[in-house]
């Protein structure tokens, strides 16, 4: 078990096979997992695989080689839109605590 950091991240996320993408953020984040605000209307189940591309201002998010895997495993309720998961990584994930956000143009 690793300590939460809380961390606006901004990411994409991929809940199935398919190569659509969908937007959130994260809320907090650890080497073990991510609590994220997923934005769409489909909501995300406890068990749910996903897929997570995190933006950072030194790497594109693009690259299927940047996707971090893990299983939901907790799903609030679907609001305007938006519903908070909390995710844990199929493996550890050191450094991504520490990302930084994009710079704005």
């Amino acid at each position: 078990m690793f300590p939460r950091i809380d961390s606006e991240i901004a990411c994409k996320v991929r809940r199935d096979a398919r190569t659509v993408f969908s937007p959130g953020r994260t809320v907090n984040i650890s080497p073990g997992g991510a609590a994220i605000v997923l934005v769409g209307p489909r909501e995300a189940r406890v068990g749910e695989r996903i897929a997570v591309a995190f933006e950072h201002a030194r790497c594109a998010v693009t690259r299927s080689a940047h996707l971090v895997t893990g299983t939901v495993v907790r799903a609030g309720p679907c609001v305007d839109n938006a519903q908070e998961v909390a995710l844990a990584f199929d493996t550890p994930q050191f450094g991504l605590e520490g990302l930084e956000l994009p710079v704005a143009a």
